[in-house]
């Protein structure tokens, strides 16, 4: 991915939303929190049909994060067998308020696309940071085996992509 030909259309379902923005409110406490995004990914458009929480054996440190796998994959087939949704990315905050990938975040995100099993030809991923005023901000990244690069969010008012809102990803709080 170098060219913004093949930058996918990226959508959210409303509900998707909803739960990372009441999850997110957690790093208050200076704690990273996460979770997993499921949806589709056909190659020209992204849909994200189903965010997860961290799970109860989450490990939240200020400068990391590390989701219950366990919950994950519970989330994972559940949403399967809801719509087929798959394993597509990731959403966590940073409670330090940079939206961009650490180098942490970057060396994960290196494994899950190296890695054979997975299959991942890209990754999403949404970082999150609560501002001084308890606004909401994040910043949605397209990262593969050579680039992470923002990416705008469009908030899907159904579940079949219709948009209602576009985000950028300069600009983007929810």
């Amino acid at each position: 991915m170098t060219n913004s030909a093949e930058m996918p259309d990226i959508w959210i379902i409303p509900e998707a939303l909803a739960l990372i923005g009441e999850e997110a409110i957690r790093s208050r406490d200076g704690l990273e929190t996460g979770g997993i995004l499921l949806g589709t990914d056909d190659g020209r458009e992204i849909v994200v049909r189903h965010a997860g929480g961290p799970g109860a054996k989450a490990h939240r440190e200020s400068n990391r994060f590390l989701r219950d796998l366990a919950h994950a994959q519970q989330l994972a087939e559940l949403a399967w067998k809801e719509d087929q949704s798959q394993w597509i990315g990731e959403w966590h905050t940073h409670p330090s308020g940079d939206l961009s990938p650490s180098n942490y975040d970057l060396e994960a995100y290196a494994r899950h696309l190296h890695d054979p099993e997975l299959s991942f030809r890209r990754f999403l991923t949404i970082i999150v940071g609560l501002t001084r005023t308890g606004e909401i901000m994040a910043v949605a990244w397209i990262v593969d085996q050579e680039t992470a690069l923002p990416v705008p969010v469009a908030v899907a008012d159904d579940r079949e992509g219709t948009t209602a809102s576009q985000s950028s990803p300069d600009t983007d709080r929810k």
